[in-house]
């Protein structure tokens, strides 16, 4: 009887071996090349980037790693004396805008005839603090930056889980974060991470495989005919339970001034997505306690998501002061700071508290960075009270919020190296727009 149990014991964990690594080849030929399915967990939507472009000319370039960016080596190119990795989220990506931030503050530097610095887009939509250790971690530290400018966004950088030097592995994870299939077969894992639909990137969204026609059709319609459009599609893919009336009545609050952003045709135009129009929905129609003002969001502060996130950016300076690489933590503001963000939204009290409550989460957590001895960059100070630097509709930097984020990251970068002895820093004035 042992000797039966035996032999089907190691049967069967030959078979699961074979079957495993004989998947892990398949997966091998047909998933991205290394390190674009370490570095992205799914593929680029390049459809959909095509069709929100609007036309040829805006369609933006993702290199061989699927980085929004130019060609770039592991090995430092002629002539580049310091090199820097820019680590974040789509605030980095650069979703809605041609140029990322790591293109405009090179050519910020060029602009003033620095020609020996770069600045490596590691920006990629829909990831945390988590995904930006293991990013660096499994690929970053291969390049050898000589830094490392980490972007938080208050929006959506808090996590619940801190980080642990020996975390306990799920089965299967997005890349590039630890599993335990993700240990010996990263190709089949980066497979039935996207054919399943379980990255961050992927989750949450009950829309139909045609949202996005559904939403732009509907931008063609009059505003008479597209709120009763977009409510009943609304009601039918997320919130079959609300009466359509009452979901008609958010959109059309304040003679329907919702619509404006999507209805432009100049450069500031924005695209009307099926996700924001359902959060707007489940915020202004849900009964949570929510703050009406700064005040009240100071009494909502989360001291543990603070906390578990703090955790993460230590453990990411740790990893770099290793191998000599300085951490420059830069945390982004929320949308309130820009006065026409706040004035669009004001008609949707509760949507737009969201803003109020990870605002006063971003000054807590900056004071816990300082506390820590951290230096961070506080773009707050450079962004309030500027009309015009986050679009309407999702709250990601415009041209504009780009442009000021740039000259307030590239001269501190500047300011950085000059102080290690790697040249002078230039004039603000030497620094061109």
């Amino acid at each position: 009887m042992i000797k039966k149990v035996t032999f089907w014991a190691i049967y069967g964990g030959l078979l699961f071996v074979v079957t495993i690594g004989g998947l892990e080849f398949i997966s091998f030929l047909v998933t991205p090349s290394w390190p674009a399915y370490e570095l992205r967990p799914v593929a680029v939507p390049t459809d959909l980037v095509r069709q929100a472009a609007g036309g040829p000319e805006t369609i933006p370039f993702y290199n061989s790693w699927s980085m929004k960016d130019r060609e770039r080596s592991f090995e430092k190119p002629p002539g580049i004396r310091t090199r820097v990795i820019f680590n974040g989220d789509s605030f980095l990506e650069g979703m809605f805008s041609l140029a990322p931030l790591n293109e405009v503050v090179e050519a910020r530097w060029a602009s003033a005839g620095v020609r020996d610095m770069e600045a490596v887009n590691f920006g990629i939509s829909a990831t945390g603090p988590s995904q930006y250790y293991y990013r660096i971690a499994d690929i970053g530290l291969a390049l050898r930056p000589d830094a490392i400018l980490l972007m938080f966004y208050p929006g959506n950088d808090f996590v619940t889980e801190g980080f642990s030097a020996q975390p306990h592995l799920p089965f299967v994870a997005e890349r590039p974060l630890p599993s335990l299939l993700g240990g010996v077969a990263p190709h089949l894992t980066w497979q039935i991470v996207n054919r399943l639909g379980l990255s961050e990137i992927a989750g949450g969204n009950k829309g139909a495989d045609n949202e996005y026609h559904v939403m732009t059709d509907a931008m063609k319609k009059s505003r008479a005919e597209r709120t009763p459009l977009v409510a009943a599609y609304m009601k039918k893919q997320y919130f079959p339970d609300m009466s359509q009336a009452l979901i008609e009545s958010v959109l059309s609050r304040n003679d329907g001034s919702f619509w404006q952003p999507f209805e432009r045709t100049d450069d500031k135009a924005e695209m009307l997505t099926g996700w924001l129009v359902a959060s707007l929905i489940k915020w202004e129609t849900g009964s949570q306690p929510l703050p009406h003002d700064a005040a009240e969001a100071e009494h909502m502060v989360e001291p543990r998501r603070i906390e578990a996130t703090l955790s993460w950016l230590v453990a990411l300076d740790d990893l770099a002061k290793a191998k000599g690489i300085k951490l420059i933590i830069a945390v982004a503001p929320m949308g309130s700071v820009d006065p026409a963000y706040v004035d669009f939204w004001r008609p949707w009290p509760r949507y737009y508290s969201w803003n109020l409550r990870q605002e006063a989460n971003r000054r807590h957590l900056v004071a816990a960075l300082r506390a820590k001895g951290f230096a961070p960059i506080d773009l707050e100070e450079d962004m309030n009270g500027i009309d015009g630097t986050y679009r309407l509709s999702d709250g990601h930097w415009t041209a504009l919020g780009t442009a000021v984020v740039a000259r307030r990251v590239g001269d501190d970068l500047l300011k950085w190296r000059a102080s290690r002895g790697g040249g002078t820093a230039p004039s603000s004035e030497a620094v061109k727009q």
